[in-house]
């Protein structure tokens, strides 16, 4: 019990009224003729020295806690200018990414038309390279014409030429889809590719005539046009991966050959087939138009 409690127990108990201290009156003093002026002399002078000893003790505090006190501060005014601080560098940090990013994608649209310009300067190439074969072989009909006079050579025939196999360059044809009646072919060919993780725009339709086969619908061929020959070139180059699948397993692909191209593609199956019957061990393949045999150390 400190001295302050202990002094205020015995003003309490001196008065007889039995209260709380907190609830105390000067009437209580009065009344009671116990209390003389020298106990109220009493408890003032030992009020006194409770009060000075605690405001001597509240200095003391003071003076020992200051320093620190003011470190305290201090550390939190540094602490609060470390974190503008940071808000100000991390706006800039953002700020700097923002930028990389812009960066990059202006990176990213300059080599899509640096692609784009190295297509269509291919393709203007190949297209060029076509006329001018085309365009000589034109020549030299005409030179001989003038001295055997063969059947004229049409100019409107070398460029539609030209146009026809750049539209092939850019179709493929897929065996083996079902056919079905009001089916939705675009979904299905799209369907079809994202087995080989393509995703491109495409154009569709079936080609030939359709009919009915031992009763079932005839499953017509299907003619599938992309943007570029590029494209079509890496879809033909994934089509075996549609072996493993089961759903496309029996589909196969293959170029969009011309009538005579195909002759020559039937030409080179049969004898194919016919070199696997003669030689069953060894590995026979089309390369390049015509029919090779491997060696065993090739195989």
């Amino acid at each position: 019990m400190t001295d302050a409690q202990k002094w205020i127990d015995e003003v309490a108990g001196a008065t007889g009224s039995g209260v709380r201290p907190e609830r105390i009156t000067p009437q209580d003093f009065t009344k009671n003729s116990k209390i003389t002026r020298d106990v109220m002399a009493k408890f003032l002078c030992q009020a006194l020295n409770i009060v000075s000893i605690q405001i001597r003790t509240l200095k003391e505090f003071e003076s020992e806690y200051e320093t620190e006190i003011c470190q305290a501060l201090d550390e939190s005014k540094k602490l609060s200018e470390e974190v503008e601080a940071l808000k100000a560098k991390s706006a800039i940090e953002v700020v700097d990414l923002q930028r990389e990013v812009l960066d990059l994608q202006r990176e990213l649209l300059a080599e899509k038309n640096r692609q784009l310009d190295e297509l269509k300067a291919s393709v203007v190439e190949s297209v060029g390279d076509t006329v001018k074969a085309e365009m000589k072989s034109y020549s030299g009909a005409v030179k001989q014409s003038c001295q055997n006079q063969p059947k004229s050579v049409n100019l409107k025939k070398v460029v539609e030429k030209v146009v026809e196999e750049q539209d092939r360059s850019r179709s493929f044809m897929v065996f083996g889809m079902k056919e079905e009646k009001n089916e939705n072919l675009h979904n299905k060919i799209e369907s079809m590719l994202l087995e080989l993780n393509q995703k491109p725009r495409i154009a569709v339709c079936r080609v030939g005539a359709g009919g009915m086969d031992s009763g079932k619908m005839k499953s017509r061929p299907v003619k599938v046009t992309v943007e570029s020959s590029p494209i079509a070139t890496d879809i033909l180059n994934r089509a075996n991966q549609l072996k493993n699948s089961d759903q496309y397993g029996r589909v196969f692909l293959s170029p969009d050959r011309t009538p005579k191209q195909r002759e020559e593609r039937k030409s080179l199956v049969v004898e194919l087939k016919r070199r696997v019957t003669a030689e069953p061990n060894r590995r026979h393949l089309i390369r390049k138009g015509t029919v090779v045999t491997l060696s065993e150390q090739q195989a």
